[in-house]
C-alpha cells in the first residue's frame, strides 16, 4: 500500500492573537491520487487547514500547531513554504492576493522561476498553464485589471506551472461564471486521472460532490464527518450548516416594480481599460423595492457598472443619476449617504479594529448611528461572537458578512452587492436573502451581480444580462433563460439552478 501523502493525528491550532482554537483534535489521512471535498461552515477551519497543509500555518501567519502532521514527506511546521510548494500548491480564497506580477505572463512565470528552473522550462509550464485555464488573451494584461474570476483562473493557472502533487484549493468556483465552472471541473477531472490529489474546499456542493472520492466535513475545528459524499450528504448536514443541492425553487408571486422612478439610473455608460472597451452605451435602471440581479460573464464589466453607481468610477460618457440627480462630479462620501456599494473583495472595506466598530463607523460618519439597528443587523449576520475579533483576522465568508453588515449600517437607498454569496455558507445565504427582501420590502433599491443563479432565482425578479459592454436583456427569469443564444453568450447555464 502506497504511503499516505497527508497524514493527520491529533492535530490542534491556536490563533497567534485571540488565543482561540481553530482546529480541534483533527485526525486522519488522504493516500495519493484522492480527490477530497472539504465541506463546512464558514469559520469552521476549512482556509486554515488549507494554509496549514503548505506551511503558510505557522510560518507567515504564526499561531501554535500541535500533534503529528506529515504532507508529501514533510513537516509543514519545520519545512518553509518556498519548500513546501514544490509538491503542496495552494489556491488561496482571494486570488487577488496571490496575483502579483505586472503581467499575468509574468505571474505564471514567478513560480517556476523561483524554483531555479531554465528559462525555456519556464516559458513552457507558463503557456501549457495559460492553455489549460484558458487565458492565454489575457498574458498581457495587469492582474490588478481582471475580474475576480479571471484572476481565479491566473491564481490557479500560477499554481498548476509549479506541478505539483498535491493540489489545494480554497473556494475555487467562488467567482466563476457557468462556463469557467464546468472547465475547471474537467480539469480537475483530468488532474485527477494524471494522478494528482486533489483537496477542494468549497460551499457550492453540487459543483463537485459528483465528481469527489471522499467528502470531510470540519465543524467548530472538528472532523465531524469522512465518507463518500453521497454517504455524508445522505445525513442531516444542514446541522454542521451545509446546503445539500436542491432542485430548482419554486417563485413565490411578487408585485412588479420596474414602472417606477429609479433610484439609481445607468444611463449610456462608457467605460474602457487597457485601450479595450469594457461598457458600450450601458444602461440599467433599479427602482424602490426592486432587486435585480446583474449577470454575465467573467470581465463582462459587472463590477466596473456596479462601481459607477457610486462614483468610485465615472466614465469619459454617458450619466448616473441617484435620485434623480446626476453624479458629476459629487463626492464619494456624499454618495454614500445615498448608495451603499460592497465590492467583490470586501477585505479591502474592512479598517475598523474590530466588527463592532466597524458596524458603527459608516452610521457615525454620515450622522445615522442607530445602535438598536446595528445590533440587529449583528445578531442576523451571526456576527455576535465575533464583535471584539479585528475584521482582518476573520473567515472570507465571515468579512462578507462583516462588510454587507456594516453598509446596510448606514441605510442607503440604493445597494450594489458583488458576489454577494461567495465564500458564504448555506446559513449566511438564506439570511442574506431574507434580509435583502426584507430591505427591498422598505423601499431599497438593489442591484446585484452574481454567478449564483440558485440563490439569485427565488430571489430576483429581474434578469439584467450584460454582454459586449451592454445590457442585452432585461427581463424576468423565465424569458433569460428561454434565450438560449443569450444565455451562451453570457456564459450562463440553467444547470447551475441545480447546483
Amino acid at each position: 500500500m502506497a504511503a499516505q501523502i497527508v497524514t493527520c493525528r491529533g492535530v490542534n491550532y491556536r490563533y497567534p492573537v485571540t488565543g482561540a482554537l481553530a482546529l480541534r483534535n483533527l485526525d486522519f489521512a488522504i493516500a495519493p491520487g484522492e480527490f477530497v471535498l472539504l465541506a463546512g461552515a464558514s469559520g469552521s477551519g476549512k482556509s486554515t487547514l488549507c494554509r496549514l497543509l503548505n506551511g503558510l500555518i505557522p510560518h507567515l501567519h504564526g499561531g501554535e500547531v500541535e500533534g503529528n502532521l506529515t504532507v508529501a514527506d514533510a513537516d509543514p511546521r519545520r519545512t518553509p513554504p518556498h519548500r513546501m510548494n514544490r509538491v503542496v500548491g495552494l489556491l488561496l480564497q482571494r486570488p487577488d492576493a496571490q496575483c502579483l506580477a505586472a503581467t499575468v505572463a509574468r505571474d505564471l512565470a514567478f513560480g517556476p522561476a523561483c524554483q531555479g528552473l531554465e528559462r525555456p522550462t519556464i516559458a513552457r509550464r507558463a503557456r501549457e498553464a495559460a492553455e489549460r485555464l484558458d487565458i492565454v488573451h489575457l498574458l498581457e494584461r495587469a492582474p490588478h485589471t481582471l475580474s475576480g474570476g479571471e484572476q481565479q483562473r491566473v491564481a490557479l493557472a500560477g499554481v498548476l506551472a509549479l506541478k505539483p502533487r498535491l493540489l489545494v484549493l480554497d473556494e475555487p468556483f467562488a467567482f466563476l461564471d457557468a462556463v469557467g465552472a464546468a472547465r475547471l471541473r474537467e480539469l480537475l477531472r483530468q488532474l485527477r486521472a494524471a494522478g494528482v490529489t486533489l483537496i477542494v474546499a468549497e460551499h457550492r456542493l453540487g459543483e463537485i460532490a459528483s465528481d469527489a472520492d471522499r467528502m470531510l466535513v470540519l465543524h467548530e475545528g472538528r472532523l465531524v464527518a469522512d465518507g463518500p459524499p453521497t454517504a455524508v450528504l445522505g445525513g442531516d448536514v444542514e446541522k454542521w450548516g451545509l446546503e445539500p443541492p436542491e432542485p430548482l425553487p419554486a417563485l413565490p408571486p411578487r408585485m412588479a416594480t420596474a414602472a417606477a422612478t429609479p433610484v439609481i439610473e445607468w444611463d449610456r455608460i462608457w467605460c474602457e481599460r487597457d485601450g479595450q472597451s469594457v461598457l458600450r452605451a450601458a444602461s440599467l435602471r433599479s427602482a424602490a423595492g426592486e432587486i435585480v440581479a446583474l449577470l454575465g460573464a467573467n470581465g463582462a464589466g459587472k463590477s466596473t457598472l456596479l462601481r459607477h453607481g457610486n462614483g468610485l468610477l465615472r466614465g469619459p460618457r454617458g450619466t448616473v443619476r441617484v435620485l434623480g440627480r446626476p453624479v458629476g462630479r459629487r463626492p464619494v462620501a456624499e454618495l454614500a449617504r445615498e448608495v451603499g456599494l460592497v465590492i467583490q473583495q470586501p477585505a479591502r472595506m474592512l479598517f475598523a479594529s474590530t466588527v463592532r466598530a466597524e458596524l458603527a463607523a459608516g452610521p457615525r460618519a454620515l450622522s445615522r448611528h442607530d445602535p438598536n439597528w446595528c445590533a440587529r443587523l449583528s445578531e442576523r449576520f451571526g456576527l455576535d461572537p465575533l464583535l471584539d475579533r479585528p475584521p482582518q483576522l476573520l473567515s472570507a465568508g465571515e468579512q462578507r458578512r462583516t462588510a454587507i453588515a456594516a453598509v446596510l449600517a448606514s441605510r442607503p437607498r440604493a445597494l450594489l452587492l458583488d458576489e454577494p454569496t461567495a465564500g458564504q455558507d448555506a446559513r449566511a445565504r438564506a439570511i442574506l436573502r431574507a434580509l435583502l427582501e426584507e430591505c427591498a420590502s422598505e423601499g431599497v433599491a438593489i442591484t446585484l451581480a452574481t454567478h449564483d443563479l440558485a440563490w439569485a432565482y427565488p430571489l430576483c425578479r429581474r434578469w439584467a444580462v450584460l454582454t459586449e459592454g451592454r445590457i442585452a436583456a432585461d427581463a424576468d427569469p423565465a424569458t433569460i433563460l428561454a434565450q438560449t443564444e443569450l444565455m451562451y453568450r453570457a456564459h450562463l447555464s440553467a444547470l447551475a439552478l441545480a447546483a
